[in-house]
């Protein structure tokens, strides 16, 4: 068992590693990109963006880099590009609370950003290029007469381009390692522990992969639990802060849903088994029909028109149409003003989460007594279960002994398949009730092109389905004694 645990986490990984190459290929092959919609053009003037605006956005949003190194940078992070010395203590040196330094950058072109005013001292030579040997970034006060005024465009390696402030069109500014750099901000090599020296490889001077310093960002990867800020939803927050908002709803509803189908649908399931043909298995197979084709948002829409508007209408204490709590005391007439139910409380939340719990719940009761049903009609016929029912045992103990444990191997394939949707919600039905979890937050990611958030909650999803895999195939040895896996 432990080899091929061993040998299955290996086999995980490849699996991650390759669905995150499709996550990031599928996601940025989409015409036009998150800008297409600004670079239309505008009848009005003061609405068209310049291709400066658009770089500046590109370097915002992190998508100014080929597409292997953009994918390369979301997994591992990009504070290693340009850097020249790494650190290698175990989690590097305190900055604040928040930030531990994993890689120092020398002040150079590096550090530079997109809109930084620039002074620039130096000389134009002979192809057009502004050989600069002095710059600063971020300067205040009054420029001497000696230098120029630029603003940063875009920053490609030791090469910076650059426009001049109130006039049309860029230059490129090239810098050198004798060019002087004074950035504000950027921070001192700390005196002691253990540091490599990487700039052979990355300094934007000397590295071999140079060119690409100008990407030096703060991102440190989703291996590294870092998931990047949100583009759209929530511009500039970190993308963990609106899953961890979100995820407390998704977990209570779908677990709820959860454990309410299990428990009715594996009983129906068995009787419907045991007395097949009877007036009770025809109802469970009607019922299993009716969820199996019925559509999850047409359900959800019918229950919101019955229980929150028809009985509202009907003068009956009415429901809720969506959301997770009250944000004021519930108007008269409501269901939650009859159980003066406080705005945020356990009552309040539970009737809230009424509607959609049944809508999922009844989707899924309907194709797992299904299956519990054609497993236990399967392994009834088995010889086992005739020796059993020779041998004079009783027929509890012959069902749920005998039968059970093995009927329930195809059900756990099933089932062990609802983590990941314990974390990701119920997209349709979220989005009918508005109710705010995991699953209408991946659906408003997608409608708003914030790949960030849609990004992180399809790696997050991959990961759980292999995780339930594994979860799967170690649940069949628990209820199957003749499976191992040695």
């Amino acid at each position: 068992m432990t080899a091929y645990l061993i040998r299955r986490f290996f086999q995980m990984i490849l699996v991650v590693l390759l669905a995150t190459m499709a996550i990031y290929a599928l996601l940025n092959v989409a015409p036009g990109g998150p800008l297409s919609g600004l670079r239309t053009a505008s009848a009005d003037r003061r609405q068209r963006v310049t291709e400066a605006d658009i770089a500046r956005l590109e370097a915002y949003l992190g998508i100014d880099k080929p597409l292997a190194l953009r994918y390369i940078t979301w997994m591992i992070g990009d504070d290693w590009l340009g850097a020249d010395w790494m650190s290698l203590a175990p989690r590097g040196y305190a900055v604040n609370e928040e930030t531990h330094v994993r890689f120092w950058v020398e002040p150079n072109a590096a550090l530079l950003r997109p809109t930084y005013p620039l002074w620039v001292r130096g000389a134009t030579n002979a192809e057009g290029v502004f050989q600069a040997t002095y710059v600063e970034a971020k300067p205040t006060g009054t420029p001497p007469s000696d230098v120029q005024v630029f603003r940063v465009v875009r920053v490609r390696g030791a090469d910076i381009e650059v426009e001049r402030v109130g006039a049309a069109g860029t230059l490129v500014v090239h810098t050198t390692a004798d060019t002087e750099f004074v950035i504000p901000g950027a921070s001192p090599r700390p005196e002691d522990g253990a540091w490599l020296n990487v700039g052979w490889l990355f300094n934007p001077y000397k590295g071999i992969l140079g060119r690409y310093a100008g990407f030096h960002g703060t991102n440190r990867g989703v291996v590294r639990l870092d998931w990047g800020v949100s583009w759209k939803l929530a511009n500039g927050q970190p993308v963990i802060m609106l899953v961890k908002s979100r995820l407390g709803n998704t977990v209570l509803l779908m677990t709820l849903a959860t454990v309410v189908s299990l428990v009715v649908a594996l009983p129906i399931g068995i009787l419907s088994a045991v007395k097949q043909y009877s007036v009770l298995d025809y109802i469970v197979t009607t019922f299993t029909f009716f969820g199996s084709s019925m559509p999850v948002f047409w359900f959800g829409l019918m229950m919101i028109l019955l229980f929150s508007y028809k009985f509202r209408e009907w003068g009956l204490p009415y429901m809720p149409s969506g959301g997770v709590v009250m944000v004021r005391p519930a108007p008269e007439g409501q269901l939650l003003a009859l159980l003066n139910a406080a705005p945020g409380g356990w009552v309040d939340r539970a009737v809230h989460l009424l509607m959609p719990m049944m809508v999922l719940s009844l989707l899924y009761m309907a194709g797992w007594s299904r299956f519990t049903r054609s497993s236990m009609l399967e392994v009834l016929r088995q010889d086992y279960v005739r020796t059993a029912r020779a041998k004079g045992l009783r027929e509890r103990v012959v069902l749920f002994k005998h039968a059970l444990r093995n009927a329930l191997i195809p059900l756990i394939t099933i089932v062990v398949f609802q983590l990941p949707s314990i974390f990701g919600g119920a997209t349709i039905t979220e989005t009918v009730f508005s109710y705010h979890g995991i699953g209408r937050l991946y659906y408003e990611a997608l409608v708003q092109s914030d790949w960030p958030v849609a990004m992180t909650l399809l790696l997050i999803t991959a990961v759980l389905v292999v995780v339930a895999t594994l979860l799967g195939d170690i649940l069949y040895t628990l209820v199957d004694p003749r499976i191992r896996f040695d």
